[in-house]
């Protein structure tokens, strides 16, 4: 049962977009949301020391996390706060994929829902896909010089969509796919190399 589990995990791309209880939506004294495009460690522990603070209310205290990636050690300093948290305590993560758990972090969560889009929702990437070589490059010049987070959001997303739709068809896209989805947000990584790598691997709709 959901119940039993401390820490639940809701698939999808924004809080917005995802199914998150409507209670947990807007932040009150016992209600707290940390919304980042990277947790990394100074985060979680920072997390750690919050959640051990005593909640206003009776009800408890629940954290809504929305993040684009957790580095691996960010995810197993969390591992025993997410097994054994505060009395009282509860975690909401929202992430674009579930794939971004490690299997010891993963084991300590429940999968709540996924939130799916629609690859024709996702106009940038049709647009990148049915585009020549040529012109998907100077897309990506175009949104990493202006640090558009949510075009390149668009673009890994709608790829990771477009390799789950025949896994074995699109198996030599995958490797580009998931480094970009692992190091687009680690600091120095360079997002215009690993979209340019992306870019190249998908084929020309």
């Amino acid at each position: 049962m959901i119940e039993t589990h401390h820490a639940l995990v809701y698939i999808a791309p924004s809080l917005s977009r995802s199914t998150l209880p409507d209670t947990l939506r807007k932040q009150t004294v016992d209600v707290q949301h940390i919304i980042v495009d990277r947790l990394g460690i100074a985060d979680a522990r920072a997390l750690i020391a919050q959640a051990q603070q005593t909640a206003v209310t009776a009800s408890g205290r629940s954290f809504v996390l929305v993040a684009g990636n957790i580095p691996v050690e960010a995810q197993n300093a969390l591992l025993k706060l997410f097994e054994e948290p505060p009395k009282g305590v509860q975690f909401h993560l929202i992430i674009p994929q579930e794939g971004l758990l490690i299997p010891t972090l993963r084991s300590r969560v429940q999968l709540v829902a996924r939130t799916t889009t629609a690859d024709n929702e996702n106009d940038l990437f049709q647009t990148f896909l049915t585009s020549s070589y040529a012109e998907r490059l100077t897309c990506i010049a175009d949104i990493t010089k202006q640090k558009d987070a949510a075009s390149i959001e668009a673009i890994i997303h709608g790829a990771e969509q477009y390799a789950a739709r025949d896994v074995v068809t699109n198996a030599g896209i995958a490797p580009s796919v998931l480094l970009a989805r692992e190091y687009v947000q680690t600091p120095g990584a360079s997002k215009k190399m690993l979209l340019e790598e992306l870019a190249l691997a998908l084929p020309q709709g």
